[in-house]
């Protein structure tokens, strides 16, 4: 099993910000719809592997994208 990051966002505009920005640095992740065990104010999330979490999560810091952290084991 691998350790994969949900990404929580407010709003489906700032999954597709965040998807962006990650993307122009190079971070692989992944929109996918919110797993229907987990409340969310948005239908979408990010999936992102464990060993880009610091660098995406910082590069969204830096951006000013509003997130929330979900760890999930898959």
């Amino acid at each position: 099993m691998q350790d994969k990051l949900l990404l929580l966002f407010p709003n489906v505009h700032k999954v597709m910000q965040a998807d962006r920005v990650c993307h122009d640095q190079n971070i692989y992740c992944r929109v996918i719809p919110v797993p229907e065990n987990i409340s969310s104010e948005c239908g979408m999330c990010l999936l992102v592997d464990s060993e880009n979490m610091n660098l995406c999560t910082k590069i969204l810091e830096e951006k000013n994208i509003q997130f929330e952290i979900y760890k999930q084991n898959i």
